[in-house]
């Protein structure tokens, strides 16, 4: 019995996830679509916002793509003007990818929409109702960090 509630449970938080995840990038894509881009595109923007300025063998492997591949891909946001190459401070040799301020305004703009609809949906509801929300998403939140914490730790080469 606690099994089926279990599995009822999941089945309903995984309806709910997706349908947000579909309501919030939606709108987003419409964005995206006007600046005539690829996903691999849009990942690389997003991924090098979130980590600052990477080298092309980092961007590959958070694209899970080949480096020919990669190189193709930051070679097309580079003539948008959205990426620039620049020499690692480290070792010269190495160049990275980072955004330029057009490609900080551009992924800015993604994040603006969903913070738009957010602050439209929280605004509908009452204060008890919104902390209940805050506090099941920041479980959510945690379980992930968890999650990923532990993907990481498990994909660590052993000595």
């Amino acid at each position: 019995m606690q099994d089926n509630y279990k599995q009822e449970l999941t089945d309903r938080f995984v309806m709910v996830v997706e349908h947000l995840t579909r309501l919030t990038y939606s709108g987003r894509l419409d964005e995206w679509q006007g600046l005539e881009m690829t996903i691999p595109q849009i990942r690389t923007l997003i991924l090098l916002q979130h980590m600052g300025p990477l080298r092309m063998g980092i961007i590959s492997s958070h694209l899970d793509s080949t480096l020919s591949a990669t190189t193709s891909i930051v070679d097309r946001l580079v003539e948008k003007e959205l990426v620039k190459r620049i020499s690692d401070p480290n070792d010269r040799r190495v160049v990275l990818c980072e955004l330029t301020a057009l490609g900080q305004e551009a992924t800015e703009r993604f994040w603006r929409l969903g913070r738009a609809l957010s602050l439209r949906m929280a605004g509908l509801l009452e204060v008890e109702q919104l902390e209940a929300v805050v506090q099941a998403l920041e479980l959510i939140q945690r379980t992930e960090e968890a999650f990923r914490e532990r993907s990481v730790q498990r994909d660590l080469p052993t000595k």
